[in-house]
């Protein structure tokens, strides 16, 4: 005959994935540090759509046919936009008026 498996009190029996964890106020959470290359990697791999959307129609351009260029043009343009509303997303509320809503 074994002996009985151990199972602690108040255990639901799963023990990771599921919900999300929620920190409570004062609870600290402790972050590895990023690195430059991981930040460097990191910024790429987001990024790489848009920097092949960029040197790929001008490769086509160089080499096809010049109306890639234009499409080129058109991925900048839209790449700017994004960014511009990113920062305009990430600053947050305007501070001019002193913070008073």
């Amino acid at each position: 005959m074994s002996a009985p498996e151990h199972r602690p009190t108040g255990h639901t029996g799963q023990t990771s994935g599921g919900a999300p964890v929620v920190y409570r106020a004062g609870e600290v959470v402790v972050h590895q540090p990023v690195t430059r290359t991981a930040r460097a990697v990191s910024w790429a791999g987001y990024h790489l759509g848009e920097l092949a959307g960029l040197i790929v129609p001008i490769g086509l351009g160089a080499a096809v046919w010049e109306g890639f260029y234009a499409l080129s043009v058109l991925t900048a343009l839209g790449w700017t936009a994004h960014e511009v509303n990113a920062r305009r997303t990430r600053r947050g509320p305007s501070t001019k008026d002193g913070g008073r809503a």
